[in-house]
């Protein structure tokens, strides 16, 4: 797997952060059961937080240690070779924090970034509805200013981890724009409250981590609105630019450390060339990866590049885990019977959505066409 050697400085935390694990036990769980994920990624996202091991490329004042992006990923690439749990607050980690830092009030930073950083609130996040998946700047979903607070209603979808979500990240309509995307607006809504119902969706994976969120008559704060009225999609864009590039970043290791179990099964000698394959794949969607994440330590701002992360990593981990449950055979099918082998079918099921979610492969490649190579509309001349 690529192994790349990034300075003095990043090595010697690659190396500090490798003592920290060997003399904290990672957290494991005793299956691929959807509770089991959620009580070990707050665990270890407890235990990280506790050593100052998220949110590098925070400020200091906020919680981090002032580094880059780059050093976020050498961390996560650690707790790859470690075989530690995916944390649980990940959407607020790569999203909802990096969004405050950037555009949100001092009051805001103060209130929540730290309880981003070890768990103690989890963020789900309140972009699509029904008639706005793809064309987010379809949402319907509407928030009126009364008094010092909003009164939100409207519906949501594919909403990860509302079910257990402490706020929400909510983009909705404050006023009618001539334009679609103008007239929204960024709240932070609150989830524990009357009004607010959420309804499970049972994935082909079993698991219920998308839900169906619905609002009647919500209050959120008026000093929970990110910059002012009007400017929520500017500031959907840059939460969606983060989480096409930082979230997809860890997602992507996290699928790497699927490839590895592969790697090691009594079958990989029948499956060499197949898995040579995904291993290069896998190398090269970490080094393109890589080259994003260098630039913005150099200042640049996350840019529509990271669509090609998005779309070559869920692509990318669905080849991955297709060809595991084929390693597997009969095995994979029937593998309630044995929670280790289990997990490979579970994640072929799970990747599925990975090429919808945070915008479908289709979208991905529009995007790349228009906005990285330059190419006209589809129709254009």
């Amino acid at each position: 797997m690529l192994r790349l050697t990034l300075g003095a400085e990043l090595e010697a935390l690659r190396q500090e952060f490798r003592s920290w694990v060997a003399a904290h036990p990672v957290p494991r769980p005793k299956s691929a059961a959807l509770d089991e994920f959620q009580r070990c990624g707050r665990e270890w996202q407890r235990l990280l937080a506790s050593g100052r091991w998220l949110g590098l490329s925070w400020p200091q004042a906020f919680g981090g240690r002032g580094l880059n992006l780059v050093a976020d990923a050498v961390v996560q690439e650690e707790m790859v070779r470690a075989n530690a749990p995916q944390v649980l607050g990940l959407f607020g980690l790569t999203m909802v924090g990096p969004v405050l830092i950037r555009h949100g009030t001092d009051a805001q930073r103060a209130r929540f970034l730290a309880k981003i950083l070890d768990a103690s609130e989890i963020w789900c996040q309140g972009f699509s509805e029904p008639g706005a998946g793809s064309d987010l700047a379809n949402v319907a979903t509407r928030a009126e200013r009364v008094g010092n607070s909003y009164r939100i209603n409207g519906q949501k979808v594919w909403t990860s981890f509302a079910h257990i979500a402490d706020w929400c990240f909510l983009l909705c309509r404050t006023s009618q724009g001539k334009a679609k995307h103008e007239g929204l607006s960024y709240l932070l809504v609150p989830m524990k409250q009357a009004g607010i119902q959420v309804r499970p969706l049972k994935q082909i994976s079993g698991d219920e981590e998308f839900n169906e969120v619905f609002f009647d008559n919500v209050e959120a704060p008026a000093d929970c609105i990110v910059g002012q009225e009007g400017e929520g999609w500017k500031i959907a864009i840059s939460t969606l630019m983060f989480e096409r590039v930082v979230l997809t970043f860890a997602r992507q290791l996290q699928s790497e450390s699927l490839l590895r179990r592969l790697l090691e099964l009594p079958q990989a000698e029948q499956f060499r060339d197949e898995l040579a394959s995904c291993v290069a794949t896998a190398t090269a969607v970490r080094a393109l990866a890589y080259t994003h994440l260098i630039s913005y330590a150099n200042g640049k701002q996350p840019g529509p590049e990271g669509s090609l992360d998005k779309l070559f990593w869920s692509e990318s981990f669905q080849e991955i885990a297709d060809l595991g449950v084929r390693m597997l055979g009969s095995r994979a099918v029937l593998g309630e019977e044995d929670p280790e082998v289990g997990m490979y079918l579970h994640q072929y099921l799970y990747s599925r959505g990975r090429t919808i979610a945070a915008g479908t492969s289709e979208i991905q490649r529009n995007i790349i066409a228009e906005r990285v190579v330059g190419l006209p509309r589809s129709g254009e001349r």
